[in-house]
Order: structure tokens, then C-alpha cells, then sequence
């Protein structure tokens, strides 16, 4: 009943966002949310208040990470996090390899730490193994201080006691099969699925033989392993359960650590990285550095050259085959391992140039609301904020990049003259540029959001000059020229053409309003309210005053929405009388009297 508490409220979640008077007043005050995104067919937000209404789990952990400090003992109410992936339904784009073994997911806290894990320790362990904690209470010793100090000196007691003392911020990714806590993020914002090579080619007609393993990717020393004598040995009992062919026996395994292949190849054990071991079919499986280097269990994993006595050269599956002991399945066996990858999936910040569509929330893409669950900042115009309130809980907004718009911010400061207009402008553009840097640097992802298409007349243009291309992302979306074609319900290029321009775009180019009139193609013009009137003698020159002129008004804003159909003749009077001198499209040109056309 709790799960299915939680998906109502994550349905309702997202409809309050169509709603500008909820979602201002969810804005405040607006708790920290954690959000999952990806390779999932239905992006999640979840706040702690979200996750205490799943059925839990208590999980009891001695926090030490490898370094040897001690973080504390808490006793933890926390939800499986394979529940919530489920509630997501993680998707696979790769058809040919369906298998999920090959998937990663990347966990990101506040502070921008990130840290790995393979689909499979979530998935092929009990589901109380990987969790997400929404509230923990501190488990202090009961001995009093005079009693510890006959045997600890003060300075390290009162060390541990301050930990005990320490709140522990949720939600908390907790992995009860990490010896080592280094992994255990606190105030986790978002949960990535991560498909690294959806297009590798899966061949199940190629013969399973490998005689040579090469151990490549983020490594000091390339390995070409054709032998393991000189590795120390290692053996260790399995019960082989597949999935779907069930079990098939006890089988005693020697061969050497997986471990100790990869130190051989001089990695550092960076918990963003991962190996990807794969055999000549393409069949192929992950695993995280924290799970091979954090765990007892993980050091168990071998590269296998016998099977219950007998050795695998000769034998179908190759000369080497993956054994994890300790996994509940073994799809994670590779046969006739041909290929060790090491991989960094540490997340490059980066700015996300986010399209939010032309006003209503339900307009929003999937790939966009998957970028702002990534973002752990943002830059945003005051009327997005609002909008988009349940989107962004808990993000930080940088500063309102609409406001240092050059004509924006004369008419906001209008006292200024035009040269101290553009010094302070450029002053605070640069302000807002440094705070971007800052968060950079931290690791730290931008969204940076704008109004419809940001490529079509965005406001965000002007931050191009600050960063290169491969600092930048742009996330598309529905224009208003889409939803304002949906409103107007007419074939607005009817086997023709359709220009899209602005006034200036006009009165710089006549020739091409002579071009477009002549041809008969629509004309659609953003940003022209105000200064159609000045501009209609022009228009008088190549149109008749019969043309079909459509003005419309608000488009993708439910209950805001207008269209006036009207001529040429007859649109300044229009135009005049009404108050809305901004968001609006004028359409022009005889194919807006065509109700449907052929395709050309």
C-alpha cells in the first residue's frame, strides 16, 4: 500500500507543476529533493518526506572509511534502492544485448561527490544491500567518559564522541556489503543509469575462445595476459543458480583476483570508475571499483582457469571465465573473458542549456526534466522559478539571467545613460559568469533555463561568449511557434515554405519579405507586436491588403491563449487594442487560408 501511496504522490507531484498558484506555493519553503534520471522511462523526484511513506528497511552500520576514520554508528530507516529503480523502470536502449548487467549507476551528493555502482550489486544481492536512508539515529556507546579514558586519550575520544555526536544528512545512500563507508554519500541529490556502450555488436554465432585477456582503459600499464603464473592463486566455492536455467551445482573454482589483475595495470581505485569485462560474443558485465576494492567479497572475484579440478583451456567458455562467488545469480560469469575495460564515470560539470517550452509545465520535455534531475544549480528567469517550482526544490538559483539582457536591463535602469547602461550590464554579466565558474569548479552541473527553444531567439545567447562548445549543452524544446501552429490549426506552409524572422531580420533585409511575398510561403514573426505598425508600409509594399494576417497571443499558456485572425488591412487596428505588446506571433501569407495541404 506505502509503494503505491508513493506513486500517487509522485503523479500528483507532477501535475501540481501545471499549476503556476500551487507551485508557488510549494516554493516555499522548498525541501532538498532527490531526483533519479537516465536510462529510466519515468525520471523521479523524491524528497525524505517521499521516501518515509515506502515501506522501510533498518540497517545498523560502523562507519570507518579506508583511510581509517571513523564517521560514526547509526541505526538507519532507508528504502531499497532497487524499489525506487523499479519505480523508475530502468530502459535499455541496446536491443541486442538486453541483459541489465552492463549498466552503471552514478550517485551524486550536494557538494558534487560522486561515487559508482554496478546495476548488478543493487539487483543480484538482497535488496536491503544498497539502500537510500531518509532518517538515522546515532548508536552511542554506553560507557561513561571517566571509564573510556583509562584506556583512550582524550584527544581520541573525544574525536569518535564527536562523530557520535555528528546529525547525519539524508537521504543517504548506505551499502551494507562495503567493509569501508567511503561510498556512504550524504544529502544524495541524483541518482544516474548509465548504459556505456549501447551499440557494442553481440554475435552469438562467434566461437567462446579467448587465449589472451587485455586489460586497457584508465590504466597506467596496458596488460596482454596470456598466462596468470605469476599471480598468487586463489580458490573458492560457487553455487551456480542462473536465472532462467536454475541451478547447476556446486563447483570449486581456481584461478587469481580480479583485484589483483587491475593493481597490476596501476589503477587507482577512484569509486567513479568502473571495469567492464567481455567475452568475443559481446555478452559483457559490470562492476564498481567499490564493490571490487570496498568489500571482502569483492577482492573474492577471479579470473577462473579451473572448474572443480579440471582446467578451462579446451573446454567451451575459453581459457579464463569471470566467477563472482558470492552473487545470488551468476549472470555476471563471463565466459571466455577477452577484454578487461577500466572506465572513469565521473560526470564532467557542465552548463545545460535547458528549453523549458513555451509556458505550461505539461509542454516540458522528457530530456529536459531528465537534465534539470541532474542539475545541481541553476540560472533562471524569476517567472521559470515559480513556474517550474516542483522541478527545482532545493536547488540554488544563481542569479535571473533575463535581466541583463541589454534592452531588458536599459528598460530596468532607465536613468542610466546608454554607456554606463552597457558598463554595468557587461560588470554584472560577468558577476553571474564568475558564480557559474564557482560552481564548475566544484563539480557542480548548471541548468541554465530559458523560455521555449533556446536555439530559437533564446535569451540565453549572450553566455555562449563566456564558454567553449564542449562546456556547453543545449537541451531542445517545444517552441511557441509550435504550439502557436497547434492554435492557429491551419497547413501554415501548405507544400511551401515557412520563414521564420524577427522585425529587424525585415526592415535589414527587404529583399526578402519581396521574396516571400512573391512566393506565397508563410511569414512568422517573433517579437513584432510593437513594431508592426511602424512596420506596415513595408509589408503594404508586397502584400495585398486581403492577406491573411493571424496574430497569436500567449501560446503554450493555458488560459492565457488567443488567436485573432485578421488581414493585413485590418491588423494594426487589432493589434492597437489590445493590451499584450510582448508575447506574442504574427503569422502572414495567403497559405493561412489552406486548412490542409499534401505533403511536398
Amino acid at each position: 500500500m506505502k509503494y503505491i501511496l508513493s506513486t500517487v504522490f509522485m503523479l500528483m507531484a507532477l501535475c501540481f507543476g501545471n499549476n503556476p498558484a500551487l507551485a508557488d506555493s510549494m516554493a516555499a519553503p522548498a525541501k532538498p529533493a532527490m531526483t533519479i534520471s537516465g536510462e529510466v522511462k519515468r525520471p523521479l523526484k523524491l524528497t525524505v518526506d517521499d521516501l518515509a511513506r515506502f515501506q522501510s528497511v533498518e540497517i545498523q552500520l560502523n562507519e570507518v572509511s579506508r583511510d581509517g576514520s571513523f564517521h560514526g554508528v547509526y541505526l538507519h530507516k532507508a528504502v531499497p534502492l532497487r524499489v525506487l529503480l523499479d519505480m523508475a523502470e530502468i530502459i535499455k536502449q541496446d536491443q541486442a544485448f538486453t541483459k541489465q548487467t552492463d549498466l552503471a549507476i552514478r550517485v551524486t551528493d550536494a557538494a558534487g561527490k560522486q561515487v559508482v555502482l554496478s546495476w548488478a550489486e543493487v539487483y543480484y544481492s538482497n535488496a536491503a544491500e544498497v539502500a537510500i536512508a531518509y532518517a538515522a539515529q546515532s548508536v552511542k556507546p554506553m560507557m561513561s567518559e571517566e571509564r573510556c579514558l583509562k584506556c583512550h586519550g582524550p584527544e581520541i575520544y573525544r574525536q569518535s564522541l564527536e562523530q557520535y555526536e555528528r546529525p547525519a544528512t539524508m537521504p543517504k545512500l548506505v551499502i551494507r556489503s562495503d567493509f569501508y563507508t567511503d561510498r556512504y554519500l550524504e544529502n544524495v541529490t541524483r541518482i544516474e543509469v548509465i548504459d556505456l556502450y549501447p551499440d557494442i555488436k553481440v554475435d552469438r554465432n562467434v566461437k567462446l575462445e579467448s587465449r589472451q585477456i587485455l586489460v586497457t582503459g584508465a590504466v597506467a600499464r596496458e596488460l596482454k595476459l596470456s598466462d596468470l603464473r605469476d599471480y598468487p592463486r586463489m580458490e573458492m566455492s560457487k553455487k551456480v543458480v542462473g536465472v532462467h536455467m536454475g541451478y547447476h551445482g556446486l563447483h570449486r573454482y581456481k584461478g587469481v583476483s580480479l583485484v589483483r589483475i587491475l593493481e597490476k595495470a596501476g589503477v587507482d581505485d577512484s569509486l567513479t570508475k568502473a571495469v567492464m569485462i567481455s567475452a568475443p560474443d559481446g555478452y559483457r558485465a559490470l562492476f564498481s571499483f567499490g564493490e571490487l576494492f570496498l568489500s571482502h567479497a569483492g577482492r573474492r572475484i577471479m579470473l577462473a582457469e579451473s572448474d572443480n579440478g579440471k582446467p578451462l583451456l579446451g573446454q567451451r567458455g575459453g581459457r579464463y571465465r569471470l566467477i563472482v562467488p558470492e552473487e545470488l545469480v551468476d549472470d555476471r560469469d563471463v565466459l571466455a573473458v577477452q577484454r578487461i575495460e577500466v572506465v572513469d564515470l565521473k560526470a564532467i560539470p557542465k552548463i545545460s542549456i535547458i528549453g523549458v517550452g513555451p509556458g505550461d509545465t505539461d509542454l516540458v520535455t522528457l530530456e529536459a526534466v531528465s537534465a534539470l534531475a541532474r542539475a545541481d544549480v541553476v540560472v533562471a528567469p524569476e517567472d521559470i522559478v515559480k513556474r517550474f517550482a516542483t522541478y527545482l526544490q532545493g536547488k540554488p538559483v544563481l542569479f535571473d539571467p533575463l535581466k541583463l539582457i541589454k534592452h531588458m536591463f536599459r528598460k530596468e535602469h532607465p536613468d542610466l545613460a546608454p554607456a554606463e547602461a552597457e558598463r554595468l550590464c557587461n560588470q554584472q554579466r560577468e558577476a553571474g559568469v564568475a558564480k557559474i565558474r564557482q560552481a564548475l569548479e566544484r563539480g557542480q552541473t548548471v541548468a541554465f533555463l530559458d523560455w521555449g527553444d533556446p536555439m530559437v531567439y533564446g535569451s540565453t545567447r549572450w553566455i555562449r561568449a563566456f564558454f567553449s562548445d564542449d562546456q556547453l549543452e543545449t537541451i531542445p524544446a517545444l517552441s511557441a511557434f509550435n504550439a502557436a501552429n497547434a492554435m492557429i490549426q491551419r497547413d501554415v506552409g501548405a507544400g511551401g515554405s515557412i520563414v521564420i524572422t524577427v522585425p529587424s531580420g525585415l526592415k535589414e533585409h527587404p529583399q526578402l519579405l519581396a521574396s516571400v511575398a512573391k512566393s506565397g510561403d508563410t511569414l512568422a514573426i517573433f517579437m513584432g507586436l510593437k513594431e508592426f505598425s511602424e512596420m506596415r508600409p513595408l509589408f503594404d509594399r508586397y502584400y495585398p491588403g486581403e492577406t491573411p494576417v493571424n496574430l497569436v497571443y500567449s501560446a503554450g499558456i493555458a488560459g492565457s491563449e488567443r488567436l485573432v485572425r485578421s488581414t493585413l488591412k485590418d491588423a494594426v487596428t487589432r493589434l492597437n487594442a489590445d493590451p499584450e505588446k510582448f508575447l506574442g506571433l504574427i503569422y502572414m501569407g495567403p497559405r493561412l487560408d489552406v486548412r490542409f495541404g499534401e505533403c511536398p
